[in-house]
């Protein structure tokens, strides 16, 4: 089972019901797109900055190459840690890019897949279901003593037991 991330537009770009239908869903799994095609699917996810940094970076790999005499070894490392990079932070790049622009977290779904993280998303947000807030407890669980205690260790509630 994977966990998908839903992102909702910003507020004011419709009722309720268009921000559930206009939700994103992003997969919490491995990139396996950004891992092999890298800068394309930068590119065609619209991420402008991340492209940016991807050809700056690259570019001073290739001058680092040419000028100190890097090693192909030492290259194909340097690819290949790129390229795992993008596939395990792909999602979490769109994500940060989407809460840029204003887009809010709006749920955090289990499934098997896409069609069902959605099928589970529509059917809790249509219904109404939200999340429960925490609720922090009123009064504290020990009370706190008025004077000042010195502390031995990291536990001053233990009061030198």
């Amino acid at each position: 089972m994977a966990f998908y991330t839903v992102m909702i537009p910003p507020p004011g770009s419709g009722g309720a019901r268009d921000e559930i239908e206009q939700a994103q869903l992003l997969p919490e799994t491995f990139a396996w797109p950004a891992f092999v095609f890298g800068g394309f699917w930068l590119l065609g996810k619209r991420l402008w900055l991340a492209t940016l940094l991807y050809v700056l970076l690259w570019g001073a790999l290739l001058y680092a190459s040419s000028r100190f005499g890097l090693t192909s070894g030492a290259m194909l490392i340097a690819h290949w840690t790129i390229a795992l990079f993008l596939g395990l932070e792909g999602h979490n790049l769109l994500a940060r890019k989407l809460a840029r622009q204003g887009w809010r977290l709006a749920d955090v779904v289990e499934a098997r897949d896409l069609s069902e993280a959605e099928r589970r998303y529509f059917e809790r947000a249509l219904a109404g279901e939200t999340v429960p807030p925490r609720i922090a407890p009123a009064t504290p669980l020990r009370s706190q003593p008025t004077s000042p205690v010195p502390v031995i260790g990291l536990f001053p509630e233990a009061q030198g037991r």
